[in-house]
């Protein structure tokens, strides 16, 4: 066939694969997120639980091992990446950017502008936004713990603040308009955040569903696995207060971080910490792929890569879970 045939039935068919492309049937692979953080950021945890050695996987090591495309990229202080104008004068690549060429290879990521703990915040922005410039899978900011400076009251409750002002808030959308494309903001709420009848339930001031506005995807994470009994109750607290255009994740933990675990509590050097049992893997699980075809929540969050490489069960658990389950496609 003649070189200008060639290019013309390129020509031609090239808007066709892109419209068939467009329309493909959307996959439960294609609403899988791995929530991660730098290598060994969850060490002192695991080091509780008698996990001595800590974890070395990386957030791209294990969104490809457990074969999910989208990442939620998050830091705390001791990890958060320097600023770029301390290192452009010297470095090669600063490490915002080193850390957005790891992530090339994947679908989707979001970078946390509040980290762990609440740390972070609107001064964070402006390096995220001009690496979205130069990464176009960079494709929205992530807000977790976005109750901070939790603390416990003489009477046994908890006060705290949102992470994040109003004006912070519409800072932030002001800043992230400048990348010239969509940029989504997620946040991280926690089941307990929106039940007073909770123990763990913290008072926010001002009200913590004031904020919900500004978000566009809500992921509601079950701290204690003990607690994901009631993740039918607690999906339907956060549908009744969420802005109707806000979309809702579910976040899959695969450690549970303050459970005890029974076989080590006598061991006098085991403080706290343990995998999620498997039952109530299933359990999440399960729900999470009922609602997630019938579009009451749009994506799932697997947490995460400092999990994957340690011997917990729900590891390989959740990898085959993936395997079975990824290409079953959604009816919406």
């Amino acid at each position: 066939m003649k070189p200008a045939v060639i290019l013309l039935l390129a020509l031609l068919l090239a808007p066709l694969a892109a419209h068939a492309q467009q329309n493909a049937p959307k996959t439960v692979r294609d609403n899988l997120w791995l929530f991660a953080c730098p290598p060994g950021g969850d060490a002192d945890y695991l080091e509780n639980a008698g996990i001595r050695g800590g974890s070395r996987m990386t957030p791209v090591e294990g969104a490809h091992w457990l074969g999910i495309p989208n990442l939620l990229f998050v830091t705390q202080d001791h990890n958060r990446p320097k600023a770029t104008w301390t290192e452009i004068k010297w470095k090669a690549r600063t490490t915002m950017e080193q850390w957005a060429i790891s992530f090339e290879s994947l679908k989707k990521v979001s970078w946390s502008a509040v980290g762990s703990s609440g740390s972070g915040g609107l001064k964070t922005v402006p390096d995220i936004v001009s690496t979205a410039k130069s990464y176009p899978n960079l494709t929205g900011i992530y807000l977790d713990d976005f109750v901070k400076d939790r603390k416990k009251l003489s009477d046994g409750t908890f006060a705290g603040r949102p992470a994040m002002s109003e004006v912070e808030l519409e800072d932030m959308r002001a800043q992230l308009a400048k990348v010239g494309r969509p940029m989504e903001v997620w946040t991280t709420i926690y089941a307990y955040d929106l039940d007073p009848q909770h123990p763990e339930y913290t008072h926010c001031e001002p009200p913590l569903v004031d904020s919900l506005k500004h978000f566009d995807v809500i992921v509601l994470w079950t701290w204690k696995s003990d607690d994901l009994r009631d993740l039918e109750k607690n999906l339907a607290r956060i549908e009744a207060v969420k802005p109707r255009e806000a979309r809702v994740a579910l976040g899959i933990y695969l450690w549970d971080y303050t459970g005890i675990d029974e076989k080590k509590k006598n061991d006098p050097t085991y403080r706290f910490g343990k995998p999620v049992p498997l039952d109530l893997m299933e359990l999440q699980c399960s729900l999470g792929l009922k609602w997630l075809k019938e579009g009451r929540v749009r994506d799932l969050v697997v947490l995460g890569n400092t999990h994957l490489d340690i011997g917990a069960p729900s590891a390989p658990w959740m990898r085959q879970w993936i395997k079975k389950h990824a290409e079953e496609q959604m009816n919406w």
